[in-house]
C-alpha cells in the first residue's frame, strides 16, 4: 500500500468550550468503529462549562460520519465532536448544542442565517526574553518584499480548501505582521465549525514555520487590532431567497433593518460575549478602525454594523458587523447575534436613521459599546433575551469566569484603565485559540 494510501495513525477529537478555546483529545485510529459508535468518556469538570467535580464524566461524540486527514500532518485525522452528559443528551452549555437550538428556533420561523467571515490574526516571534514582535513590516495590500506572509497565507488556504473549507480572498491587513483569511458564506452552523478549524489550522500551520499566529485583539498598542468582521444574511429556509435584499437597488429590506434593529438594541449585551476578554477592549477605540459607535450605514466602516456595497445583486445583499473579534466562541457569538437579530425581527425594531459620517470625528451623541470588560459582563449579566435564548446556566458562568477574568487583571496591574498591553494579557491571551 502506497503511504498516501494508509490510514493515519491518530484520529483527533475535537471539541470547544464555553469560552471558544478548542480542545482536543487522541485516540489510535484502531479505535475509529468505538468512537462512532460509543464516543468518549472525558473529564468534563477540568473543561471550562461542562461539569462539577462530583459529577465530572461527560462524553464527547462525533457530528460527522467520517475522520478527515489532516494536510498538513497526515498522521492523524480529525472528527469534530459534540459535547454530551453520560446519557448521551447534548451538553445544555456546549456552544455548539446552543448554535443548533437557535437555528432551530430560526427555521421555525421560516429563516436561515448564512455567515462569511474575515478572520483577521497576527503572526509574530516571541524572543526567550518574553519580546513580542511582528514577523514582517507589511501593511495593507503589501506586496512582497514587505509582505513576508504571503507563502505562508496560501499554505493555509490550501489546507483549508483540502478539507472542505471555502475560502474567498487572502492579503496583508494594515497592522505590521497581520493578516487576513476570508471564510465564505455558509449556513451558521457550517460557519462556526469552519471558523473554529480555520483558528485551529492557522495557528498550527504557523507553529510548523517556527511562528506563532495569535488572535489575541490588540498585542500591539500602537497599531491597529484584529477583528473577526461576520458578513450575514437571513435568506427564506429552503436558502430561495435572500430576505435581506430590497426592492430598489443597492437597498436592503426592512427585515434586514429590523434585524439590525435587533443588534443595535443588544449591542451593549452582546459586546461580552463577541469581545469577550479584557485585551478585546484595548482592541474597541477611536483611531485604529475598531467601531465604538452603536450605529449603522451603508459603506460607513466607522459604524458597528456596515451594509457594504453589493451592485444591486439580491444574492449578495448582506450586512456586516465589526465588532467581535477571534478570541469569541465562534458557536457562542453567531448564536447571540442571530438570536438579538431575531428578536428584531419578531418586535420590529426600528433601527435610527442610518449614518453616512465619520463617526470617529463627529460631535454627534451617540451610544458606544462598553468600554471595558467589566462593563460588558454588568450588560450580560442582565441581559433577559440572553438568559432565554442562550440559558440561565450559560450566561450566569459566562459572567462569573469573565468577572474573575476582570479581577485578576486588576490585581495584576496598576492602572488597570490603561491602553498599554500589559504582560498579564501577553500570558492570557498570546497563545489562546
Amino acid at each position: 500500500m502506497a503511504p498516501e494510501e494508509r490510514d493515519p495513525e491518530f484520529i483527533r477529537l475535537l471539541f470547544t468550550d464555553l469560552l471558544g478555546c478548542t480542545r482536543s483529545i487522541e485516540v489510535g485510529y484502531d479505535r475509529l468503529e468505538e468512537v462512532m459508535e460509543s464516543g468518549i468518556v472525558i473529564d468534563g469538570s477540568s473543561i471550562p462549562g461542562y461539569s462539577s467535580i462530583n459529577d465530572s464524566d461527560a462524553l464527547i461524540l462525533p457530528t460527522r460520519a467520517t475522520p478527515i486527514t489532516q494536510p498538513w500532518d497526515k498522521s492523524a485525522a480529525f472528527m469534530l465532536c459534540g459535547v454530551h452528559d453520560v446519557s448521551g443528551s447534548p451538553h445544555p452549555r456546549d456552544p455548539r448544542n446552543i448554535l443548533k437550538q437557535i437555528v432551530a428556533f430560526a427555521s421555525e420561523q421560516g429563516f436561515k442565517l448564512l455567515v462569511g467571515s474575515e478572520l483577521e490574526f497576527f503572526t509574530i516571534t516571541r524572543s526567550t526574553d518574553n519580546n513580542v514582535k511582528p514577523c514582517d513590516h507589511g501593511g495593507y495590500f503589501s506586496s512582497i518584499p514587505l509582505d513576508s506572509s504571503l507563502e505562508l497565507r496560501r499554505e493555509i488556504i490550501r489546507a483549508l480548501n483540502a478539507i472542505g473549507i471555502p475560502t474567498t480572498s487572502h492579503h496583508h491587513e494594515v497592522a505590521q505582521g497581520q493578516q487576513e483569511i476570508g471564510l465564505r458564506y455558509l449556513p451558521a452552523e457550517t460557519a462556526a465549525d469552519n471558523i473554529m478549524m480555520a483558528r485551529l489550522i492557522i495557528s498550527e500551520i504557523a507553529y510548523r514555520r517556527g511562528l506563532i499566529a495569535t488572535f489575541m485583539p490588540k498585542p500591539f498598542v500602537n497599531q491597529n487590532g484584529s477583528g473577526m468582521h461576520l458578513h450575514q444574511s437571513v435568506w427564506s429556509v429552503n436558502e430561495s431567497k435572500n430576505l435581506f435584499a430590497g426592492e430598489r437597488c443597492g437597498e436592503i429590506s426592512t427585515l434586514a433593518t429590523n434585524y439590525i434593529g435587533g443588534l443595535l438594541e443588544h449591542a451593549t449585551t452582546l459586546a461580552a460575549v463577541l469581545a469577550p476578554t479584557v485585551n478585546s477592549y484595548k482592541r474597541l477605540v477611536p483611531g485604529f478602525e475598531a467601531p465604538t459607535a452603536i450605529a449603522w450605514g451603508y459603506r460607513n466602516r466607522s459604524t458597528m454594523i456596515r451594509v457594504p456595497h453589493f451592485n444591486g445583486s439580491h444574492d449578495a445583499a448582506r450586512i456586516e458587523l465589526r465588532c467581535p473579534d477571534a478570541s469569541s466562541s465562534p458557536h457562542l457569538g453567531i448564536a447571540a447575534m442571530l438570536s438579538a437579530g431575531l428578536d428584531g425581527i419578531q418586535r420590529k425594531i426600528e433601527p435610527p436613521l442610518p449614518s453616512d459620517s465619520n463617526l470617529y470625528e463627529s460631535k454627534k451623541s451617540i451610544k458606544c459599546l462598553p468600554v471595558s470588560l467589566q462593563s460588558a459582563i454588568s450588560y450580560l449579566e442582565k441581559s433577559r433575551m440572553l438568559r432565554d435564548r442562550l440559558g440561565n446556566s450559560t450566561i450566569d458562568f459566562l459572567v462569573a469566569k469573565r468577572r474573575q477574568e476582570w479581577t485578576d487583571y486588576v490585581q495584576s496591574t496598576e492602572d488597570p484603565g490603561s491602553s498599554e498591553i500589559t504582560s498579564w494579557e501577553i500570558e492570557k491571551y498570546l497563545l489562546a485559540n
